[in-house]
């Protein structure tokens, strides 16, 4: 790309991603404080809230996407679904939020692959990686400044978490616009068979390495505001504001990768991992608001880092024909993930409570870490695209 339109790419790259995935985020950490403290749900059901979510990205990520004929047109609706979803928060009970927060997944199962794949649209290899390390800091500084507009939201509106949430389709619509500009990758050029994305071990290397944190994540989004009102009794405006502690980190982590990519991909995964645990620990015991407040700023860390890292695995492992599929069915396989994680976490939350739950979690995030282990050695072993080095 010329150095203008370059540019404006990763602008409008920046306005989208930076709204939709404030929105997104706002949506995934408020309903939870909604359902808790309006609806009385209890620490499992909110957890199977979030699944409720996971299911419907699923279905649109697994057995939509790869069907669309027409990509615009398909990534706009989905953006304009978002808007109406949020909008109609105050309109929702007890009981239609299972159907609301359903179609919020099947919107967001819509939009985020062709989000990834137009970040790896770019011709040249290095612009391309710094494009996805963009994208990647995009997301993360929308996720370190959401908490405070949530804050600010709530603020304003005298602690109403419905109106509060709301409030976010107004920028969600500047996403919306922004797509309409945005350039994005077409549909494949070629017939890719499933077998020949999945297959390769890469593929995997890359689902184990976002998911090391899914877990962690999970409890962090639907339950890291409740305990911090339980255990410290702050309001519903600092509890929201908290999350900033956590996001920042994150935000610094992938603007250093933009600045510098990844090198050591599997030094860079074992140190996110040793990280996770930490924070895991501290944030579980939360001896004193301190600790709790930097477990949270550790665990910002390998948030930061996981992400970025599992798209250039993807990046530097298939063709440009075969990107969008890749990303896609990378997608859907997170999306099970997601599915299945909240009904887990929500089955150990009403045998523990939600303070031990963070605890609890250690164990599969470091099995899941073991896992990735094992496939970076099949996948070095087996002279895969992938280089854990750049030089």
């Amino acid at each position: 790309m010329k150095t203008r339109k370059y540019f404006i790419y990763l602008l409008l790259l920046f306005l989208l991603t930076f709204f939709w995935r404030a929105t997104t985020n706002a949506y995934s950490t408020m309903l939870p404080l909604i359902a808790k403290y309006q609806f009385n749900f209890s620490p499992s059901l909110i957890m199977y809230l979030g699944g409720i979510g996971g299911i419907g990205s699923f279905i649109t990520s697994f057995f939509i996407n790869q069907r669309v004929k027409k990509v615009r047109p398909y990534f706009i609706s989905s953006i304009a679904l978002l808007l109406l979803i949020v909008a109609l928060v105050p309109f929702y009970t007890r009981t239609n939020v299972w159907l609301f927060i359903l179609i919020e997944g099947v919107a967001t199962g819509a939009t985020s692959p062709l989000i990834i794949s137009s970040a790896g649209t770019v011709e040249d290899p290095k612009e391309r990686e710094r494009a996805i390390a963009f994208y990647s800091l995009a997301l993360s500084t929308s996720l370190a400044v959401a908490p405070f507009i949530s804050s600010g939201f709530l603020i304003l509106t005298n602690e109403n978490l419905r109106v509060s949430l709301a409030m976010f389709s107004a920028l969600v619509l500047i996403s919306l616009i922004s797509a309409f500009f945005m350039r994005l990758s077409g549909r494949n050029q070629a017939e890719i068979k499933r077998s020949g994305i999945i297959n390769r071990p890469d593929f995997w290397k890359a689902v184990a390495a976002n998911t090391i944190y899914t877990f962690p994540f999970v409890a962090m989004t639907y339950y890291g505001a409740i305990l911090a009102r339980q255990a410290f009794n702050v309001s519903y405006s600092v509890s929201v504001a908290m999350y900033s502690a956590f996001f920042i980190t994150s935000f610094l982590t992938r603007f250093y990768l933009t600045v510098r990519p990844v090198r050591s991909i599997d030094r860079s995964v074992t140190l996110g991992s040793v990280l996770t645990v930490l924070g895991l620990v501290l944030v579980g015991t939360h001896l004193n608001l301190a600790l709790f407040l930097l477990g949270y700023a550790i665990l910002g860390f390998p948030h930061g880092l996981f992400w970025p890292v599992a798209l250039i695995i993807l990046r530097r492992s298939y063709r440009d024909e075969e990107i969008y599929a890749a990303n896609s069915y990378y997608i859907s396989v997170n999306n099970v993930v997601w599915l299945l994680t909240p009904f887990i976490s929500g089955l150990i939350a009403s045998f523990v409570g939600i303070s031990l739950t963070f605890i609890v979690v250690i164990v599969p995030t470091v099995a899941i870490y073991l896992v990735y282990a094992y496939l970076a050695r099949v996948s070095k072993a087996s002279g895969s695209a992938t280089h854990d080095n750049l030089g």
